[in-house]
């Protein structure tokens, strides 16, 4: 009875370990190449599950994670086409699409690949940054600044490169940092100053000139409306001289009235303030103060 407990536990035992070298299990952040005799499968395994495989060294699995996995550049200096240096420093969002092309390119490990990945985004970092100009990256003006185009244009050159060959896949690309260095951040800023000053030397000499049209407009307009002015007023001292010469004509036939309504409006007009005067009523036109001067206006009898 002995043995047979002893006996039980050893199949038990068996079972469980043949279990364990015939089978592997895949998370559903993973997928696994099956290896037989060292050769890997052409087809991975990208569902998650229990699978059963021959023990090794028979077959072996591969597991990869297929989350997508961040790299950082390291921060360095770059030339633009128009020989301006910047420095930069970018990051690569990517994964690994082909586990079998990517394991058979790089069979001791992640970081190979991820090295060779590192290497393929600096070749084309500087191959694009080496094709635009340095107001692409730097410029007042946001029209010319194309950062997020350069962006997809140098992802898109590491992608196609990795894709096919090595079996990852690119998701996003970016620029972390940007900056230029101490040698030239003086004088590329003494350019951008100065190119500033002469559009604003620009904007002033068109508001000067916009200004002289103005001013020119309305002095023009002001001559209009004072000649428009000047005629209406000639006009209407023609009109009363008009009018004045019927009085003139009308008083030529009274000239009595006409001597003492002069009189009368020249006193006016000397008493027009607060004044003290010391005149002679004997003189004109002081003497309508007295019953004599006041009978000037008297017409004589006629014979």
């Amino acid at each position: 009875m002995k043995n047979l407990g002893t006996m039980f536990a050893a199949v038990f035992l068996a079972v469980v370990l043949a279990l364990y070298m015939c089978t592997f299990q895949v998370r559903f952040t993973e997928e696994a190449i099956k290896k037989t005799w060292g050769k890997p499968a052409k087809e991975a395994i990208t569902e998650p599950g229990l699978y059963f495989k021959w023990p090794a060294p028979i077959q072996t699995v591969v597991s990869y994670d297929k989350r997508i996995r961040m790299m950082e550049d390291r921060t360095e200096e770059t030339r633009t086409v128009d020989g301006k240096n910047l420095v930069l420093s970018t990051f690569t969002l990517w994964r690994i699409s082909d586990p079998s092309k990517f394991h058979t390119n790089f069979p001791t490990g992640v970081e190979v690949g991820e090295h060779k990945l590192r290497t393929t985004v600096i070749t084309n970092k500087h191959a694009v940054i080496g094709q635009r100009g340095f107001d692409e990256f730097v410029s007042t003006d946001p029209a010319k600044r194309k950062l997020g185009e350069i962006e997809s244009a140098i992802q898109t050159a590491v992608a196609k490169d990795v894709r096919d060959e090595y079996g990852i896949e690119v998701v996003g690309f970016g620029i972390k940092k940007l900056g230029l260095p101490q040698s030239v951040t003086t004088s590329i800023f003494e350019s951008m100053k100065s190119h500033e000053q002469a559009k604003a030397a620009k904007y002033m000499a068109e508001g000067d000139a916009s200004a002289a049209d103005i001013v020119a407009n309305a002095q023009a307009t002001k001559e209009r409306i004072l000649a428009a002015a000047r005629k209406k007023a000639a006009q209407i001292e023609t009109e009363a001289q008009a009018v004045v010469s019927g009085y003139y004509k009308e008083f030529d036939k009274h000239p009595e009235l006409r001597i003492f309504l002069d009189k009368l409006r020249t006193v006016a007009e000397a008493l027009k303030q607060r004044t003290t005067l010391i005149l002679d009523t004997e003189q004109a036109p002081w003497n309508i103060f007295t019953d004599k001067g006041r009978g000037e206006v008297h017409p004589t009898s006629s014979p």
